[in-house]
């Protein structure tokens, strides 16, 4: 049919803790969840497997029934800590009444869109008697102002960067550290949230210009949950989330936080039809809070689909 996408076929679950059977989930806290037999009876090599979880409102939930000869991978994924880009100026030659110009251009600003850019400058002007230290200071006092205009910032701060001053005199340097997320995250808009961005100078003697940390998302961050919750609860109900616009119910809908760090599972699986060649494609995300180096809740969980699959199917969460 080709009408199917992420909302059908992808499902999610965030879960606070791995319980040991059916009984201890009912008497558990909201958002527990564990792995058991299809008909709730304990795992087993090779049988057919459902994830239960119980809800806010105290309901037992469960995935569609995972027929273990129709998985097709099954991979842990540990938290990994997001990296803020870096951006060194440093080696400045002070040139009397030069005008130097901090360049930083934003890309995909606001959007999706890889053509909206956005440029904010920072500028300053040599006079008799400045140092490198004086040149840095100007240019950060006036990336301050300049940034100040945007939503949420102030004189000092904004949403997006962070300049600061490493070193005095001749080996004064201007740093300039970008924010991952930015500002009005909202996981229920897809919008463009990571800031990517590039740094340029404009001077008469051109200065060092060091990328020392290259920004990296992270895995498993609290803000890609929030995300990963709204966009990816397809199969039940769901699908109709935005079917009320203006007026819709927004996330997140379970535990998740932007603040909070969770260890990951991905089964990757189908199902067949009887009587029908094609296979529908399935995917299930299992989130789950990293509250311990290893993970013994995921791993627990881990545990039972090893017994399913076969010893070393799936690697469990390690200690850093």
């Amino acid at each position: 049919m080709g009408l199917a996408g992420q909302n059908q076929v992808r499902h999610m679950y965030v879960g606070t803790a791995d319980v040991a059977d059916f009984a201890a989930l009912k008497a558990g806290s909201a958002n527990s969840l564990v792995i058991l037999g299809a008909n709730g009876a304990a795992v087993a090599a090779g049988e057919d497997f459902k994830l239960f979880q119980k809800d806010a409102l105290g309901n037992i939930i469960s995935s569609d029934t995972i027929k273990a000869d129709n998985v097709l991978d099954v991979r842990s994924v540990a938290y990994t800590a997001a990296v803020n880009k870096l951006v060194t100026i440093s080696a400045l030659t002070v040139d009397a009444n030069s005008l130097y110009t901090v360049e930083i251009l934003i890309n995909g600003h606001g959007s999706l869109s890889p053509e909206d850019t956005y440029l904010k400058q920072g500028f300053y002007k040599a006079v008799t008697g400045d140092d490198q230290e004086a040149v840095v200071d100007g240019l950060i006092a006036s990336l301050n102002r300049n940034f100040s205009r945007e939503v949420g910032a102030t004189a000092t701060t904004n949403p997006y960067f962070t300049f600061a001053k490493t070193g005095s005199g001749a080996s004064a340097a201007l740093t300039v550290e970008g924010k991952l997320y930015g500002v009005g995250f909202d996981g229920d808009k897809r919008t463009r949230i990571y800031n990517d961005f590039t740094v340029d100078i404009s001077a008469d003697t051109y200065p060092t210009v060091t990328v020392t940390n290259e920004q990296f998302d992270g895995v498993g961050t609290g803000y890609q949950v929030v995300e990963m919750e709204y966009f990816l609860l397809g199969e039940r109900g769901d699908t109709y989330r935005e079917m009320g616009y203006p007026h819709n119910i927004n996330g997140p809908a379970l535990v998740s936080t932007v603040g909070g760090t969770y260890d990951l599972i991905e089964i990757s699986y189908f199902d067949e039809g009887r009587d029908e060649a094609k296979k529908s494609k399935k995917n299930l995300t299992i989130a789950m809070p990293t509250a311990a180096v290893p993970n013994a809740n995921v791993n627990s969980v881990i545990t039972d689909l090893n017994t399913i699959l076969g010893a070393g199917s799936v690697d469990t969460i390690k200690a850093a």
